[in-house]
């Protein structure tokens, strides 16, 4: 493999994000693709997938302060894999290292081992991927509509070497207040129909009100309510008179926050 550079990563999962698809449409991609791959889930387990007949793994090595991963390249060879290829992916998988056939190991065989380790949670996923590039605040980004099982969903990534301009790309598409989810993680939610879920706090100057919402798994409405919640902390006490708000009213809020 070429000398690897670190890169922080952030990516996300919905079905619409309505400034970052503006952003994105005003904007020429530089380039547009589309592949099939096969995602090796497995639990606890690395980004394991085969992507034009290579096999091709990333390790999630570390996440800063910001909640942004860094995932590294260890690997990237196409079949038949030798011995110590193969083992690097049964490492990345979890799973116990099968006998190697004198020729390697071939994807139909790597296919079958993760089927058959199904009865530990190891899946084998096969997704149909469209995907823009862009560059925002000096960084790679992409757009991606992914299919997997029958099902579709978005996923919006940004990387850089500079962790400082992913967050600043982040911002500039809206996209501070979503989850950072790793792409095992998202097609995870996708595969098993777990459903969009949102959450808002309303600080108001009587209560604390926290309401969370989801949309069905296919990201259409109507909402449903699965928490809805009020405390009341009376934070604006003593407000009308001095004009600024209490230490006792603020701890009170900050505390049913």
């Amino acid at each position: 493999m070429a000398e690897i550079v670190p890169r922080w990563e952030w990516r996300t999962f919905a079905h619409r994000v309505l400034r970052a698809d503006a952003a994105f449409n005003a904007m020429a991609p530089a380039s547009v693709e589309e592949s099939d791959e096969l995602y090796l889930l497995a639990p606890g387990g690395d980004n394991v997938k085969v992507r034009d007949g290579l096999m091709d793994i990333k390790v999630l090595r570390e996440t800063d302060a910001a909640g942004l991963q860094r995932w590294e390249p260890i690997l990237k060879v196409p079949f038949p894999l030798d011995a110590g290829a193969a083992q690097t992916v049964f490492q990345g998988l979890r799973r116990p290292l099968p006998p190697i056939p004198p020729n390697g190991l071939t994807f139909d065989a790597v296919e079958a081992a993760a089927e058959a380790g199904a009865t530990v949670g190891l899946r084998a996923v096969r997704v149909h991927k469209q995907r823009a590039r862009y560059t925002v605040a000096g960084c790679q980004a992409e757009r991606s509509v992914l299919e997997a099982g029958g099902h579709r969903t978005m996923s919006i990534a940004i990387e850089s070497t500079n962790p400082a301009d992913v967050v600043a790309a982040v911002d500039a598409l809206g996209l501070r207040s979503y989850c950072n989810l790793d792409v095992p993680t998202g097609l995870r939610l996708l595969v098993d129909r777990v459903p969009e879920r949102y959450a808002v706090i309303d600080a108001g100057t009587n209560s604390i009100k926290f309401h969370v919402a989801e949309l069905d798994a296919d990201g259409r409405g109507p909402w449903r309510t699965v928490v809805d919640r009020a405390i009341v902390t009376r934070l604006g006490e003593g407000l009308e008179a001095t004009g600024e708000i209490g230490a006792e009213p603020l701890e009170r809020t900050a505390y049913a926050i």
